[in-house]
């Protein structure tokens, strides 16, 4: 049941000052404004952990690197191998500052700050981009513009990000995309496809995050198709609800859960999950990313009184 906020497969909040790189250290401690590292698994990453990764890959990146200056100091002498040292050190340098911009774009769009970050996302396109850093790039101006309502343009993105790593389907880039692109069908009323986009997901990995995707998916399904038939025993939703209460963030699983609970005949669970829902929103968008949702979260919440400041313990 992940939300529409920011998430960054490892590759490696609203002020006028730049908000700070901050990393969830779990799922469940997850806030709005940090982000959430992923594994090839779908797993959340600590940032001690997504270091040692980069290290690691700096290292082997660097070694090979090294082995093919050295062998062109041996072959063409020891002018040629330094200026091709040189070289290589301006592309890593080049290639470093584009990712070191990329991930201020992400820290943007997980404030909240979704105007900013896209237009950091569109000065970096004017520049030369790493083939890797693409899809990535395709990927958050896709959710950015989904936030924006522009679903078509979203759409295409997404569509562009799979293309560019379509080859490597196990990758977490590939699944973080497909999950988007099928409950961005659904929300632009494309359920049929939606559907179908869906059940391509049954392969993908089962990290935390991706379990939680997985359930978003089919929420957001069945709400567009008006359909609790769609979702699982009410058993099953109350542990989703138990996961989505149990973290700081995710407010539009929130929203869709007390759809669906209220739907089973749960008035009690709709009223603690939309009164729970608001501070959980706050980087989401709701309005324009997902706007019959919106308006059915607005009209309840006041209805049912959840709009008010109460004591948990008469939810």
């Amino acid at each position: 049941m992940a939300t529409k906020s920011e998430t960054l497969p490892a590759l490696t909040t609203g002020d006028a000052i730049t908000p700070a790189w901050r990393v969830s250290t779990s799922l469940a401690s997850a806030r709005p404004g940090e982000v959430l590292l992923l594994d090839e698994h779908g797993q959340v990453m600590a940032g001690p952990a997504m270091r040692r990764q980069q290290l690691a890959a700096w290292t082997a990146v660097g070694g090979v690197a090294g082995v093919g200056v050295i062998a062109v100091a041996v072959l063409a002498g020891p002018l040629i191998g330094m200026v091709s040292g040189g070289v290589f050190a301006a592309m890593m340098w080049r290639q470093t500052r584009a990712w070191r911009r990329a991930r201020e774009a992400l820290v943007l769009a997980s404030a909240g700050r979704r105007d900013e970050a896209l237009a950091a996302v569109e000065r970096l396109e004017q520049g030369r981009i790493a083939e890797p850093l693409r899809p990535f790039l395709f990927y958050l101006k896709g959710k950015l513009e989904w936030q924006r309502g522009s679903f078509d343009a979203a759409l295409a993105l997404y569509d562009r990000a799979i293309g560019s790593v379509g080859p490597r389907r196990r990758r977490a880039m590939y699944w973080v995309c497909a999950f988007d692109r099928a409950q961005l069908l659904a929300v632009m009323g494309k359920v049929d496809a939606a559907r179908t986009a869906r059940s391509e997901l049954e392969s993908a990995p089962r990290g935390d995050y991706f379990a939680l995707e997985l359930a978003l998916t089919d929420l957001v399904i069945a709400f567009a198709a008006d359909d609790l038939g769609l979702l699982p025993a009410d058993e099953e939703l109350f542990d989703w609800a138990k996961v989505a209460l149990g973290c700081s963030r995710f407010g539009t699983n929130l929203v869709l859960l007390a759809w669906g609970l209220a739907g089973r005949g749960e008035p009690d669970m709709e009223r603690l999950l939309l009164h729970e829902a608001a501070p959980r929103l706050t980087t989401e968008f709701l309005p324009e990313s997902f706007p019959r949702l919106s308006a059915w979260y607005e009209e309840r919440r006041v209805v049912i009184g959840a709009d008010r400041d109460q004591d948990l313990d008469d939810l």
